[in-house]
């Protein structure tokens, strides 16, 4: 039997464009809502258009911008446009440049399969980390899932799972792995940036009765 689970599961939406999608995901139950600011993502939105889609949310929903290799200043701009409660980085960054922000970071690792985690892991000891399946020419939404297998516990305790996640497939992720948190974006959407509503309320449904 499964154990019983140490926390609530966290589910992060990601590559939100629109409010209308934002209102959806937040009374779907998500926890986390993220905000693509990589311009060549099929996903971005700038700062300034983030911010009123941000002020909407309730104050247990945390908006999370989602950056790629990008210059401290510019991170630091959109940090205090889009009153941001997380930073993702998502890109080469070091576990030097991921410290020292007003908001604390979550650090994305890209990964060929889940064995090799914990030594991808092992430079950021610190704060959570969101595993996503790697690609040699796109950072995230490839659609593709990581095949499941044993991650350490202290691991699990702050590792969000991304990649190819949908309704279907999460409940499966979140019994196996007992992860901090999943994250969704592709699998609960129409088309780049368009959510899917019904598909939504599905996934956090499904995620958090795992």
């Amino acid at each position: 039997m499964t154990a019983a689970r140490e926390r609530p599961l966290c589910v992060k939406v990601c590559g939100i464009t629109r409010a209308e999608d934002a209102v959806a995901a937040i009374e779907a139950g998500a926890d986390l809502l993220g905000f693509n600011f990589y311009p060549n993502s099929p996903r971005f939105i700038a700062p300034e258009v983030a911010a009123p889609i941000i002020a909407l949310l309730p104050r247990q929903v945390l908006a999370v911008g989602v950056f790629v290799d990008a210059e401290r200043p510019a991170v630091e701009r959109a940090l205090a446009t889009a009153k941001l409660g997380l930073l993702q980085f998502h890109g080469n960054e070091s576990p030097e440049y991921c410290r020292g922000f007003a908001v604390p970071a979550i650090k994305a690792l890209r990964v060929a399969s889940l064995a090799a985690l914990e030594a991808v892991a092992a430079p950021y000891p610190e704060g959570w980390v969101l595993v996503d399946t790697a690609d040699p020419t796109r950072y995230g939404g490839t659609g593709r899932a990581l095949p499941i297998e044993p991650v350490a516990r202290d691991l699990a305790r702050r590792l969000f799972v991304a990649g190819g996640l949908a309704p279907d497939t999460v409940t499966d992720v979140v019994r196996r792995l007992r992860p901090l948190g999943v994250d969704v974006c592709s699998g609960v959407e129409r088309a780049p940036g368009i959510k899917d509503h019904a598909l939504l309320k599905d996934f956090v449904t499904h995620a958090k009765t795992a």
